[in-house]
């Protein structure tokens, strides 16, 4: 259990509680639209749900690998093709969440667990 709580504790928490919620609207958006069209809870639901949890390890390890190819520099894109590029890199990640997720989860347990 300390080994959980150093890890999270190794992420920023405005930035994990801002993805966490992100991750868990579109998860209430999928929620909603399934029930209200079948009547019931689909197995395609826990899935998502599983998407949603390990969304902000996802964009752990995305942050990561585009921090060590770009580094610091700056691009300057236009607000139009930012905004959209931002939902498309969200709806794409939140898909592969549950391969991705699991190796920033897995990376951080024994990388900042290993500290405790």
């Amino acid at each position: 259990m300390n080994r959980l709580k150093q890890m999270f504790r190794s992420l920023d928490r405005e930035w994990l509680v801002r993805h966490y919620l992100f991750a868990f609207a579109f998860y209430a958006f999928f929620v909603f639209t399934s029930i209200s069209q079948t009547g019931k809870f689909e197995t395609k639901l826990l899935f998502f749900l599983f998407c949603a949890l390990l969304y902000p390890f996802a964009m752990f390890v995305y942050e990561s690998l585009i921090n060590l190819i770009v580094g610091d520099n700056v691009f300057l894109i236009g607000g139009f093709l930012m905004l959209a590029w931002k939902i498309f890199r969200f709806i794409i990640i939140w898909f592969l969440a549950v391969p991705i997720g699991l190796i920033g989860f897995i990376y951080l347990y024994f990388v900042y667990g290993r500290q405790s």
